[in-house]
């Protein structure tokens, strides 16, 4: 069985994800020195036989010296080099340089030629390689197109210094804090990416199209910047302090399975502590939650446990055993069973307040919430002050999916009757599997997103709200505006039902599913770029728990 990590990503199977959406036409740069203008370029890329054709120019001037400079490149489909030429001027010195690249071989051959000096040298290559030129963005951009389309190992590539004497140099690449800005005044998110080149730092900035922005070399004074663009410049978000956090490996059994935990306590506590068991979202998460570089649930962790609170954290079994879950492909094993497990192991921990035991469920997790309370609640394991839920599904599966699908289409500019196609095959999925003749074994879906037939139905009898309701629970009800996931829907829904004593719904500005910053709409593209479950968030649950007494 194939289960999505989040339900939107089907859409990467359905046609609609461009790997490169910004591999193609052209951009022009303003060229800086110390904060001052000193120049211009600009670069193009256009589709050609082999895969794409690359021209790029650029003139500065800069302590008396003009110096222009024209390439053009040709690349294959994958964005490796197959053939470099540069013409230079610098002050009426010519210098030519001509590069073909052999994958074949691992070679490639160099040759310069000026007034000055004449070179020629075959030397071997690297994956991963790129031609740079200080005042040249084709290059940097080359990079972000390799970087987003063919991530090397450990993010070491490689770049040809093409003036002079051709150096070729290890680059280190290194995904940083994502950032914001504006194009003609439109909101972006940014990519940011960390690069070090013979000891000297640089900073990449492209948006989720994977447009270069932004060039940095903080050393050199050095920067390029794509006209009309902006920069927000905010302080960036630190991971919660952890410092005061004792953090420990433990371990429960499930259903005859050991589950890998991680318990977050308070160091300097005096007493036991309240404590909040995390339950992860669909898909084979690991403790953290981990998407991309992000951990959400180690940003709770250590921020609740910095704040009094102890939390539990572990491995789903999807993650760890994934063979033992097709034996009985439904949400109780995918996800109660564990969790209901993992509130009788705290239960019994002499560091807990046993009667400030708390659920928080993230996105599916959220979803299950209500059932795992009760399922805890009625084996008489022990009692539950409350439920965190956290952008969770409150609305049917069918009519989430077929939300998430069509506002991916639109965006990607799909057609009317493409949407129309793909919402009728979902239709016809979700008919299936309701049918009561349909097999529980036959697995449906489309694309990357199929599971059993049974596995849908346990998911549509889901209706969490009604679950709270009767539960008489306090709930702490949680959604970003920016949530592309999870709707307002979802949280009315939740929030309507949220009637017991001491029940809170609060909605944050600027926040995705993952509940991090995002700059204008969510995409779901910013899930990859490194980021901190909000502050603001963190400090919410914990007031709401403590004042829960």
């Amino acid at each position: 069985m194939r289960v999505a990590q989040f339900a939107w990503v089907v859409i990467a199977s359905a046609g609609w994800a461009m790997a490169q959406s910004g591999a193609s036409g052209s951009a022009q740069f303003s060229l800086e020195v110390a904060g001052q203008p000193v120049g211009n370029a600009d670069y193009s890329l256009t589709p050609a036989s082999q895969g794409f054709h690359l021209q790029a120019s650029y003139s500065f001037t800069s302590k008396g010296v003009a110096v222009k400079c024209s390439r053009e490149a040709d690349l294959d489909a994958q964005y490796g080099l197959l053939k470099d030429s540069l013409a230079v001027n610098a002050s009426g010195t010519d210098e030519d340089v001509f590069v073909t690249f052999d994958a074949g071989s691992n070679k490639f051959n160099y040759k310069l030629k000026s007034s000055v000096q004449n070179i020629e040298e075959t030397k071997d290559l690297h994956p991963g390689t790129v031609v740079l030129n200080n005042f040249d963005p084709s290059g940097v951009q080359h990079l972000v197109w390799l970087a987003t389309s063919h991530p090397a190992p450990d993010g070491n590539y490689w770049a040809l210094l093409a003036q002079g004497k051709g150096v070729y140099l290890p680059v280190k690449l290194a995904a940083a804090d994502a950032g914001a800005g504006t194009l003609n005044k439109a909101k972006l998110v940014l990519k940011h990416w960390q690069m070090e080149i013979s000891g000297v730092s640089t900073e990449i900035w492209a948006d989720t199209q994977n447009r270069l922005m932004e060039f940095d070399v903080p050393e050199q004074s050095l920067a390029y910047r794509r006209n009309a663009f902006e920069r927000a410049v905010t302080e960036t978000q630190k991971m919660p302090a952890s410092g005061d956090v004792e953090e420990r490996s433990v371990s429960f059994t499930s259903d005859g399975l050991k589950f890998p935990a991680l318990l977050a306590l308070p160091k300097n506590r005096q007493a036991p502590v309240p404590v909040v068991v995390l339950v992860q979202g669909s898909g084979p998460h690991d403790a953290d939650e981990t998407v991309g570089p992000n951990k959400p649930f180690r940003d709770l962790a250590m921020g609740l446990a910095a704040a009094g609170i102890a939390s539990l954290r572990y491995d789903k079994r999807t993650h760890f055993a994934p063979q033992t879950f097709q034996t009985h492909p439904d949400l109780d094993h995918e996800v109660t069973l564990d969790a209901v497990a993992a509130l009788q192991f705290v239960s019994a921990l002499p560091e807990i307040d046993r009667s400030r035991i708390f659920l928080l469920g993230h996105s599916l997790g959220g979803t299950m919430a209500p059932v795992i309370a009760s399922d805890f609640l009625a084996g008489n394991h022990g009692s539950l002050r409350g439920i965190i839920f956290m952008a969770a599904g409150a609305v049917s599966v069918d009519e989430t999916i077929e939300r998430q699908m069509t506002f991916q289409a639109k965006r990607h500019d799909a057609s009317p009757s493409a949407i129309e196609q793909v919402q009728k095959q979902w239709q016809d999925v979700f008919a299936t599997a309701k049918d009561t003749n349909t097999p529980a074994d036959r697995v449906l879906g489309v694309g990357a997103l199929q599971a059993p037939a049974g596995y849908w139905r346990s998911w549509l009898a889901q209706d969490p709200a009604a679950g709270l309701a009767k539960l008489g629970l306090p709930a702490l009800v949680l959604h970003g505006f920016n949530d592309i996931q999870v709707s307002e829907k979802d949280f009315k829904r939740l929030e309507e039902a949220n009637t017991a004593p001491g029940s809170v719904g609060e909605q944050f500005d600027g926040l995705n599913h993952l509940f991090m910053p995002v700059a204008g709409e969510s995409t779901g593209d910013e899930y990859l770029q490194p980021g901190h479950v909000s502050p603001d968030v963190i400090t919410t649950i914990a007031i709401w728990m403590k004042t829960l007494r």
